[in-house]
């Protein structure tokens, strides 16, 4: 409803048609200002038009070196995925290192002991899948991909983990047959 005598300024194709580009991506503050139009105009021609004006906010950060969103990075500018792998290349380093350090008898030693022990299997979880593009509103569409991002880089990290953890203990057992331990000297 507009002033009695002001004039109302019709929207252009032009006007509608970056309303419904922006419309769910961007703040309604933001259009207002980009569009040089009330919030009462701009939410009134979206309601006209059958958009959602609601933004999904997300607090995802982007990786550099694994380009892609993560949920939080290190000082380095790391995320904790990129870091786990470095991690287990350094630790699968050492063990091939503590291995070639030890001595025929010892290797004999550590396949004995190593043959008798059981292996765990690796956790089998399957990938997270992608929800289904079912119609939706931009707002939901983008809740659910920052979802799946996290729940990918759960799974990530996890299937990083576990060999991580193997190869340290892989590496404890070969320093314990060596009788060598880097902390103690």
């Amino acid at each position: 409803m507009t002033r009695r005598g002001s004039a109302q300024r019709a929207w252009t194709t032009a006007e509608i048609d970056r309303l419904r580009d922006m419309a769910g991506r961007i703040p309604v503050r933001e259009i207002c200002r980009n569009l040089k139009r009330s919030r009462k105009s701009v939410e009134h021609a979206a309601a006209r038009l059958g958009l959602s004006l609601r933004c999904c906010r997300t607090r995802l950060v982007w990786c550099d070196e694994c380009a892609t969103w993560r949920s939080a990075l290190d000082r380095d500018g790391r995320c904790r995925v990129c870091r786990m792998r470095e991690q287990l290349a350094g630790r699968e380093a050492a063990c091939a290192e503590a291995l070639a350090a030890m001595t025929p008898e010892q290797r004999a030693v550590y396949a004995e002991s190593e043959a008798l022990r059981a292996t765990r299997r690796f956790d089998a979880r399957p990938r997270p899948a992608k929800r289904e593009s079912c119609p939706m509103s931009r707002y939901e569409r983008d809740k659910a991909q920052a979802e799946y991002l996290l729940d990918l880089e759960k799974w990530e990290y996890r299937r990083l983990k576990l060999p991580y953890d193997a190869a340290k203990t892989r590496l404890r057992r070969m320093r314990e047959v060596t009788g060598t331990n880097p902390r103690k000297k």
